[in-house]
């Protein structure tokens, strides 16, 4: 049986500032929940806090095949899709933010990190035009709202 995923997580980033505490803590449930989808997409989602994409990549591809939620899945993917483009893996994170693009037409967010995997591409176009079809379809989105601090990083890279 699967735990209470909210407390548990909420469990877990407590010990944020201390990365190998924060690393055992989720590496600890993949053992304890060794079938759980939702456990390795914590794992990944921690190493990924990290910086350590290499390490999440697995782990993100890993919960997508084993079937998490829906709303989960989601953020699988586009945290995946984010990973690999910082690990410069574009192609690989174009696909899965493209697929990602089209199963949830109704995050935004998506589009928007698909839009820095084309500029990285230097596909320029494609990724304005993603991001400006992305804003139009979606003044306001809840999704963007999550991925705020991220995308405010990596716009500020530029």
């Amino acid at each position: 049986m699967e735990p209470n995923w909210e407390t548990v997580t909420k469990d877990g980033w407590r010990h944020r500032e201390n990365p190998e505490e924060l690393i055992q803590y989720f590496f600890q449930l993949t053992k304890d929940f060794p079938l759980s989808a939702r456990a390795k997409f914590e794992l990944a989602n921690a190493y990924d806090y990290l910086g350590e994409e290499e390490k999440s990549i697995p782990y993100y591809e890993q919960a997508i095949r084993s079937g998490l939620s829906r709303e989960y899945e989601s953020y699988a993917m586009l945290q995946l899709g984010s990973s690999l483009r910082n690990a410069d893996r574009l192609q690989e994170a174009e696909k899965i933010l493209a697929d990602a693009e089209k199963k949830f037409p109704e995050m935004p967010s998506i589009s928007m990190f698909l839009s820095l995997v084309l500029f990285d591409m230097n596909r320029n176009d494609e990724a304005l035009r993603t991001v400006l079809y992305a804003i139009l379809k979606h003044p306001k989105s809840s999704d963007i709202e999550r991925y705020k601090i991220a995308l405010e990083d990596y716009i500020r890279e530029f």
